[in-house]
């Protein structure tokens, strides 16, 4: 979970979940059913480098320091946007670094770049779902624990909009939507809301259509490609891009799209200015904490935009942060890490954080994330048909590179051809700068 980032300053994927839901943050727990200390007699300064805020951090933290007596906790906050940068300035820095919070996006640069500690011996692996440690495992080494909850991007809509329009079946296709959008735009209202200004954002939305495009195999295409046996620039990496500018064609993205931010977004959403808007689960916990008159949300998985009926409507997500040990720990500290890795991840802190976000499942198979309908129908709906964002696997180079071309692309001032050919020169360089994927 990404807590917090400057005003101006662009939001994670992972931020979102926790911006969205902070208004359900809980109270400290009790430390009951939490792993005891056992990492003998080490006092003094304990360093957790993480995506999420320290604010809202602070009752695992009175968690850890209780547990071990005269341990006190330094939580740093570090964006998902800023972590790679702050923490390379650590390193130079010779900072103190102990366990590492990652997203899940950034796991496979430190696991190949030797920073982190392989963590396949520990003990209670059975804790957490299989698919959950799954993602963490590069080159069959766990390099990071699953702490959190299991969720992702689909499509949030407002019933009350739909009704308005007289409107009452749930849209299942690209085609239902042309066919209302006319409807939509006669009373003031956007098919879709999206924060495009927060560039961070625009690659979810290839994550779908490539989806779609692979006929289910967008994971499986991402490995060839990476693999060097395949190109952005195959036919079906156009094909998705063509599927997203198709929305911005068709006048689908609110006025203005690549000026909003997530909070101008979310505003806009929430007010009934936009039917849909394709965010995080974090979404399920701010509806149900606030007072929102002109919304009555409710979720589907993405519009099914290609003609073939058999494909899946597949959303992206992901398995809760990625709790790492950092591989220059110092001795005297090692083994204090791997206890309060073992407590961050347990079912009774691991509980906390899914309340928090109100997460539709869990990375921790003993836990019920949610009693929250709209999480209960996104964890029997959506969640089956969900896939790993694709950019957990790509190279942050090819990330960027999918972020920007895909906003120029909306913008009107790129096409999908021009995108991928973008994306698959970047490819080019990268992989002659010693780029190997490991799967």
């Amino acid at each position: 979970m990404s807590f917090g980032r400057s005003k101006d300053a662009d939001i994670s994927r992972r931020q979102m979940l926790t911006l969205l839901g902070a208004g359900a943050l809980g109270t400290a727990l009790a430390a009951c059913g939490t792993p005891t200390a056992s990492s003998g007699p080490y006092k003094g300064k304990f360093v957790i480098f993480s995506v999420a805020v320290q604010a809202q951090s602070e009752p695992l933290i009175k968690a850890i320091e209780k547990a071990h007596p005269g341990v006190q906790v330094v939580w740093r906050t570090l964006t998902s946007e800023n972590f790679t940068t702050l923490f390379s300035a650590a390193v130079l820095a010779h900072d103190q670094i102990d366990l590492m919070d990652l997203n899940g996006q950034d796991l496979r640069r430190y696991a190949v770049g030797h920073e982190l500690l392989d963590l396949s011996s520990i003990s209670y692996k059975s804790r957490f779902v299989p698919d959950a440690t799954q993602v963490y495992t590069v080159d069959n080494k766990l390099w990071a624990l699953p702490r959190g909850g299991i969720g992702g991007f689909t499509f949030f809509y407002n019933k009350k909009l739909l009704q308005q329009i007289g409107y009452t079946k749930e849209l299942q296709t690209y085609s239902d939507l042309q066919e209302i959008a006319p409807e939509l735009k006669k009373i003031g209202v956007a098919p879709f809301v999206h924060p495009g200004k927060d560039i961070y954002l625009w690659p979810v939305w290839m994550f779908w259509a490539l989806a779609q495009t692979t006929k289910n195999q967008a994971v499986e295409t991402t490995f060839k490609t990476l693999s060097g046996k395949g190109k952005f620039t195959d036919p079906e990496y156009v094909a998705a891009l063509e599927l997203i500018h198709k929305y911005a064609q068709d006048g689908m993205f609110i006025q203005g799209v690549n000026g909003l931010d997530t909070d101008g977004a979310t505003v806009n959403f929430t007010q009934g200015k936009a039917l849909f808007y394709y965010t995080h689960t974090g979404m399920i916990s701010t509806v149900s904490t606030g007072n929102y008159p002109k919304l009555d949300m409710d979720v589907i998985p993405p519009l099914l935009a290609v003609s073939d009926t058999t494909v899946k409507r597949q959303m992206p997500g992901g398995y809760g942060d990625a709790l790492g040990v950092y591989a220059k720990i110092d001795s005297s500290r090692k083994q204090l890490a791997m206890d309060i890795a073992n407590l961050m991840t347990s079912d009774t802190w691991v509980k906390w954080a899914n309340q928090q976000g109100a997460d539709p499942a869990s990375c921790n198979k003993n836990v019920q994330a949610s009693n929250n309908p709209l999480a209960i129908k996104y964890a029997q709906t959506c969640a089956p048909n969900q896939i790993t964002y694709l950019d957990w696997y790509w190279p942050p180079e090819i990330t960027t590179a999918f972020q920007q071309n895909i906003q120029t692309m909306i913008s009107g001032s790129g096409n999908p051809t021009s995108a991928a050919q973008a994306v698959q020169r970047t490819m080019d360089q990268v992989r002659q700068d010693g780029y190997t994927f490991q799967s």
